[in-house]
């Protein structure tokens, strides 16, 4: 479903993916990285031109950094490598946390706390990172509390049409 509205144009945004925030997360509830060429076919059937998206694209990819664009069309999502998706996250001690998951199987998870962002992967060999990324959380919170597993719930539908939501435990070494 292509959004309906404003003309296309002027709610597409490309950035360098580093600078994804809260803000835009706000703004805009879904985000996809620019990872292919074929990208552009999909978004001329958007009616963007394609000479200004090349523009944009290239001029918000600095270095080997990937942009990132607002994703105009959705339920069900076009097949992309990387889809950031705007989540409400529910802590384990009931805090709700604005943040967002990568791709409908959330293999990565964002959460916005007090203008930071923490980041969480499911793979096992970012479980170091994935700890201290959690204890420094629980110390800005200010809780002593184990925050996760978390709950993340979206407002999209998967490709088999349920509502993108679920469980999210950062990965860990299995013994």
């Amino acid at each position: 479903m292509l959004q309906a509205g404003m003309s296309n144009i002027a709610k597409f945004r490309v950035l360098p993916q580093s600078q994804l925030s809260e803000q835009d997360f706000d703004d805009y509830p879904v985000w996809s990285e620019h990872y292919d060429w074929e990208e552009i076919a999909d978004l001329e059937r958007w009616g963007l031109d394609r000479e200004k998206v090349l523009h944009l694209l290239e001029k918000n990819s600095p270095g080997n950094e990937h942009c990132v664009y607002t994703l105009l069309e959705y339920n069900p999502f076009p097949d992309r490598m990387r889809i950031f998706i705007r989540a409400t996250i529910t802590t384990n001690n009931g805090l709700e946390l604005k943040g967002f998951i990568m791709n409908e199987d959330a293999f990565c998870l964002t959460l916005f706390y007090r203008e930071e962002e923490f980041i969480f992967s499911r793979n096992p060999l970012f479980e170091l990172e994935n700890q201290r990324t959690a204890e420094q959380l629980q110390s800005v919170i200010g809780t002593s509390t184990s925050l996760f597993p978390v709950r993340y719930k979206t407002e999209f539908k998967s490709a088999q049409g349920s509502l993108i939501a679920g469980e999210f435990m950062y990965g860990l070494k299995k013994v």
